[in-house]
């Protein structure tokens, strides 16, 4: 498959030749913007449906929350550099057809559950066929013009964000007002409909057949993380990963123990503070093709990064909550920089034929950013108190940033020698 300018002469046969790679763009980000939202959807009600399931225990629900929820993109880690394998095989559209039919049904399976290991199952399954965030990237890296990757990468990272903030929200008022199984069903429905449009108005793109088959996922991931500069990016990832979800659990107890608000609004000002910073990220994101034709994508990636940090800082030094949110969204369209950019770098540093492959190899590691940021910041808490979380993440942004100038500076001086 080559890129193709004006339109998808490219694609497959039978593909509409009318559709522009633009619409190829905004139709992967509705998609992902509905498949994801099914998966983080229903963590804003999580803890009370397992308490309707029996467990009166509060210390058990909350480990049977911590289960359920962290079960997803554990699995959604280990099993994404599979599909993307497979849709680098056989082509994107059938692989995420099938992802999605499956999705649905443990989704929609879950709406029965009787216990909350049953929960878990269904969810597990989700994780399981959770790996399309690097087949739309895949597709992207193969389909649109190089000039315009920035921009179609600020896009689909967008639709990432518009998932995650969106999803509980819509979780939690269907949950509201029909109770705690009807979202599962809601969300099934949301599948379903990504499914019926995936379907209707994706082509078909040819796959590039078996020839990378035989790598492994380890020897695949141990390839390009032997690459220094792929190696960098992806821990910058994790890090944005690390700092968004690491925050969560403290937040509510942070907020409550240290500033002036009421305590029956807790709950809501944490879910205003993460759309508020989830909406700033995807701000920046969809203009980060316009910032990269002023400037340089290394210089971005340095500035958004040592941005994370202060901000990072800054939240922790505001006395009240105004202070928190407005950094907090600083702090959003920081991160909203550095994840597509950090990928479109990913995709340069290696040959077009392995980019599809490297994107489900890496994103298993960036992904479990999600799973060790909750568990390593409250691990952090407990020990050494709320403050060194916002600490100890900063410093490592710096670490971040002081690795990407290490880096270009024994570039430069290679390229001299």
């Amino acid at each position: 498959v080559t890129k193709g300018g004006e339109g998808m002469e490219k694609l497959g046969e039978g593909s509409p030749k009318s559709m522009h790679w633009r619409a190829l763009v905004y139709l992967l980000a509705v998609i992902q913007m509905g498949a994801g939202s099914i998966i983080i959807g229903v963590l804003s009600f999580i803890p009370l449906f397992i308490q309707d399931l029996g467990v009166a225990d509060q210390g058990a629900a909350a480990t049977w929350a911590g289960l359920v929820a962290g079960v997803t993109p554990l699995m959604v880690a280990l099993s994404a550099p599979f599909w993307s394998r497979k849709a680098h095989q056989y082509g994107p559209k059938p692989i995420m057809m099938a992802i999605l039919i499956t999705l649905g049904l443990a989704t929609l399976a879950a709406a029965f559950a009787q216990s909350p290991g049953q929960l878990l199952v269904c969810r597990t399954i989700q994780g399981l066929v959770g790996g399309y965030v690097p087949i739309g990237l895949l597709i992207i890296t193969w389909m649109v013009p190089e000039d315009h990757v920035d921009w179609a990468m600020g896009t689909y990272q967008v639709s990432l964000v518009m998932g995650l903030v969106l999803g509980p929200l819509m979780g939690g008022l269907v949950a509201d007002h029909f109770g705690y199984r009807a979202p599962f069903v809601f969300f099934a429905l949301v599948a379903g409909l990504c499914l019926l449009a995936l379907w209707a108005f994706l082509p078909s793109i040819p796959g590039k057949g078996k020839q990378e088959e035989t790598n492994s996922t380890l020897g695949n991931l141990k390839y390009f993380l032997g690459i220094k500069r792929v190696r960098l990016l992806v821990f910058m990832q994790f890090l944005c990963n690390f700092g968004l979800t690491g925050i969560g659990p403290i937040l509510p107890l942070y907020i409550k123990n240290y500033m002036p608000v009421d305590p029956n609004l807790i709950a809501t000002i944490v879910g205003l503070i993460i759309f508020s910073a989830g909406i700033a990220s995807a701000i920046a994101s969809f203009n980060v093709g316009r910032i990269s034709q002023r400037f340089p994508r290394r210089s971005i990636l340095m500035v958004a990064t040592l941005g994370v940090g202060f901000t990072f800082i800054l939240q922790y030094l505001m006395w009240d909550i105004w202070g928190l949110a407005f950094f907090r969204a600083l702090t959003g369209i920081f991160m909203g920089l550095v994840m597509p950019v950090a990928n479109v770098l990913i995709g340069q540093a290696v040959i077009p034929d392995k980019r599809g492959l490297v994107f489900g190899a890496v994103s298993s590691v960036v992904m479990m950013g999600n799973v060790v940021g909750p568990f390593a910041s409250g691990l952090i808490a407990n020990i050494f108190g709320y403050s060194a979380v916002f600490w100890t993440t900063a410093l490592a942004f710096f670490a971040a940033c002081y690795l990407i100038s290490r880096q270009d500076k024994e570039t430069a001086e290679h390229a001299n020698a």
